[in-house]
């Protein structure tokens, strides 16, 4: 039930932000072909019985929409449009037919992540739909040196963007060379292009579908990187032969033309036209490698449609071209009520955004029969469905003085009455936890997840006597005289605003009875977010990502570092390791040494190549984090849950719901399919 952005490059220390590789429990292993899911059973390549088993009906090599443009001459055959190998995906379930358009909803140009997680494609290896393998995709071969310090890669031969023009590395060469390394185009080098001493990486070309990456020294995770949202697209999603009369390097007008045309020069020309995070979903002209691609803007006000992409290059078991579904259209709702509205009315295929809460479960249960859906469960990943963070970079030294203080955020934990939480908000469902690795996790602690979480305001009220704030008149001071009256900032129209309101409202109370104030505002979540950036905050919620599946990218709850600028609880002492040093004159003080600990710690895990040892080391890690407390968890609820058109085939049901998983991606919705009502 994250909200971030999509966790797409690891993390590292350089000079660039970051996330964090993904520590597989069960074990990577790189495999190529077909995408791993449950195998079906072959069908006669033009079956027309729409009733057998396979569901395929009346298919042949390609789309109908295609063969009639092809039959009209204004494209090629569908063999020369695919690779001279294309990538094979395995059904889910059964092969399926063409036709059909999957209807979703967005509530605006901001909600990129859910574009990210559905209708994206493109990195150079992809995550099996179980997670544990990584295996080829636009890579056709990827191969590390002895001491993975260098990495061959080759593309699949033939790929071709949406407009017909090969993939090759003259595309590569551009991407990183021309984007990635020019700092007026990004301004932070990109982490997972970079060597562990924060250097960039070495591109060498050698041919049109083969060229090296070589870092200082051993990168053992840059496998993993490449299968990750944006960072497994670095290399491969700037077409070259349409940006580069963009770009300055190679149309020296290009300045003029984008001044004269309302821009403020050639960069944010070449941003707005090709941004590997926002266009792609606002510039119908942008040559892709998506399975649908643009045809009406994110930015229009009524709904954007993605049409699929002729020159898409994978193929079904059969050898026809993907994706079954004509089209996939995202209704532009604002308002998350009006938009499950649509939902419980069956206008969704899929769904699984913004009001798949715990508040909005029974009636949409309750409407499955009526609007012709099943509410399918996700499983959860999130350490706990709150977490709280009190700023230890505060900027008042009194209050920051406070917040540093661990017997504070003990009292202030044993204070907070979780079940009430679960009876009044989570529908009876969840248990107390603190911002620890799940049961799931290779990485639970027991004892960490469950550590001052008894509601025990006597003993809260003790402990906040031992430790030197006074009670007088129902109201704290610390030894200072600084009251104990904070603020807590939350974005109100994050997917659990609503629910993190009524908590704090509710803990607020229980606060209160041990003589803490605590305000709350609610606030638009860019306004929520500026003031997080500019450290203008006593304390925030958000969801406890990290909990499984990416305890070891989105580390953010555990240490300070990971994605999105880092730990809400210390952002700052973040910003010193991700950024290596860049920002440190800004930096109120310096990290103590259990931070600067935890990020030695994780610099050898970077740099560590046996899984088994790396584990360990993050295991020290998630002990650090254990004894320091940093941050304080609430509740683990039921999870989240994804409303499915009944004619939906290929979903396959259960799956992870979390950012660096990009749900429903790593399901393939390239080979889901509708059936005949």
């Amino acid at each position: 039930m994250s909200t971030q952005q999509p966790r797409s490059h690891p993390f590292e220390r350089s000079a660039a932000p970051a996330l964090h590789p993904t520590l597989t429990r069960r074990g990577i292993v790189l495999a190529g072909g077909a995408a791993l899911t449950a195998s079906a059973a072959g069908c006669s390549f033009f079956s027309t019985d729409p009733e057998s088993e396979n569901g395929g009906g009346d298919k042949g090599p390609e789309a109908p929409m295609l063969a009639e443009r092809v039959d009209a001459g204004d494209l090629p055959p569908v063999e020369e449009r695919l690779p001279k190998e294309p990538l094979v995906v395995t059904a889910t379930d059964e092969i399926g037919a063409y036709g059909g358009t999957w209807n979703s909803a967005i509530t605006g140009p901001s909600d990129g992540p859910w574009l990210w997680r559905t209708v994206n494609d493109g990195h150079l290896l992809e995550r099996s739909r179980d997670w544990t393998e990584i295996r080829m995709n636009v890579a056709s071969a990827f191969e590390a040196n002895a001491d993975a310090s260098e990495f061959t890669i080759t593309l699949r031969e033939g790929i071709k963007w949406s407009d017909g023009t090969p993939l090759t590395t003259a595309d590569v060469e551009f991407a990183y060379a021309d984007v990635n390394l020019n700092a007026e185009l990004t301004t932070a080098m990109p982490a997972e292009l970079s060597s562990l001493d924060g250097t960039p990486a070495e591109l060498e070309v050698v041919d049109d579908f083969t060229f090296i990456v070589r870092f200082s020294g051993p990168k053992p995770l840059f496998r993993d990187d490449m299968a990750a949202g944006v960072s497994g697209q670095r290399f491969t999603m700037y077409p070259r032969h349409y940006l580069e009369q963009y770009h300055i390097a190679y149309n020296p007008a290009a300045d003029d033309e984008a001044v004269a045309e309302g821009y403020d020069g050639w960069v944010s020309r070449f941003t707005a036209l090709g941004n590997l995070w926002n266009f792609q979903w606002e510039n119908p002209d942008l040559p892709s490698l998506l399975p649908w691609i643009c045809k009406k803007p994110v930015s229009d006000a009524d709904y954007a449609l993605f049409e699929r992409n002729p020159y898409y290059w994978k193929v079904d078991e059969d050898g026809s071209q993907l994706p079954y579904l004509d089209e996939v259209r995202f209704n532009i709702i604002a308002d998350v009520e009006t938009m499950f509205a649509h939902a419980v009315n069956g206008d969704y295929e899929f769904h699984s955004r913004h009001f798949n809460d715990n508040a909005h479960r029974a009636d949409a249960v309750d409407g499955e029969e009526a609007g012709d859906y099943t509410i399918v469960d996700l499983e959860g990943t999130y350490s706990s469905d709150m977490n709280i963070a009190f700023n230890l970079n505060h900027a008042n030294p009194a209050i920051r003085k406070v917040f540093q203080d661990k017997q504070f955020r003990i009292a202030m934990s044993h204070a907070i009455d979780r079940q009430e939480l679960i009876d009044v908000l989570w529908n009876r469902v969840g248990e107390p936890t603190q911002a620890a690795p799940r049961p799931e996790s290779d990485f639970y602690d027991e004892v960490f997840a469950t550590q001052y979480t008894e509601f025990d305001p006597d003993l809260a009220g003790q402990t906040l006597d031992a430790a030197g704030y006074v009670l007088a008149g129902g109201v704290r001071t610390a030894a200072d005289g600084t009251p104990l009256e904070f603020t807590a900032s939350v974005a109100d129209d994050a997917l659990l605003g609503t629910v993190w309101l009524d908590a704090l409202d509710m803990i607020k109370d229980m606060w209160a009875a041990v003589g803490v104030t605590l305000h709350v505002n609610g606030q638009p979540r860019e306004n929520w977010q500026a003031g997080i950036d500019e450290n203008a905050y006593d304390l925030t919620v958000w969801t406890g990502d990290g909990g499984a599946i990416d305890e070891t990218t989105a580390v953010q709850w555990y240490m300070c570092a990971g994605p999105s600028g880092g730990a809400l609880f210390a952002r700052q002492w973040s910003s010193h390791y991700t950024l290596n040093g860049a920002e440190d004159a800004d930096m109120l003080e310096a990290p103590p040494a259990h931070v600067t600990a935890q990020h030695d710690l994780y610099d050898q895990f970077l740099a560590e190549a046996d899984p088994a040892a790396r584990a360990e080391i993050f295991t020290q890690i998630i002990a650090i984090a254990k004894e320091q407390f940093y941050a304080i968890g609430t509740v683990r609820g039921q999870g989240s849950w994804a409303v499915t058109s009944n004619r939906l085939r290929n979903f396959g049901g259960p799956m992870p719901e979390n950012p660096t998983y990009g749900t429903p991606g790593p399901a393939n919705p390239e080979q889901w399919w509708l059936a005949s009502e």
